[in-house]
């Protein structure tokens, strides 16, 4: 299974959260983390973190097309120094 991370930006609208999390269920993503941030301006901030074997990119472009979706953006995994110590 791949990781991705994805920031998105919607709308301040009624549902929008609940919509864009169900599509990110409905295409077979695994929802491993999520923060939503306050309405503020802007609308609502949303970072969340998934795993599937399907590609980010898939899931970037489905949910760009939501109404209540003003812009996705793909992120890098953070990669993960587990065990390692450096020797000097």
């Amino acid at each position: 299974m791949r990781q991705h991370q994805l920031q998105i930006q919607l709308r301040d609208q009624e549902g929008a959260v609940l919509r864009a999390l169900g599509l990110i269920e409905r295409r077979g993503f695994r929802l491993d983390s999520l923060h939503v941030g306050e309405p503020g301006g802007d609308g609502r901030s949303m970072q969340v973190s998934v795993s599937s074997v399907r590609a980010g990119d898939l899931l970037k472009r489905q949910l760009e097309r939501l109404q209540d979706v003003m812009w996705v953006e793909l992120r890098p995994p953070a990669m993960k120094l587990a065990g390692r110590e450096s020797k000097s």
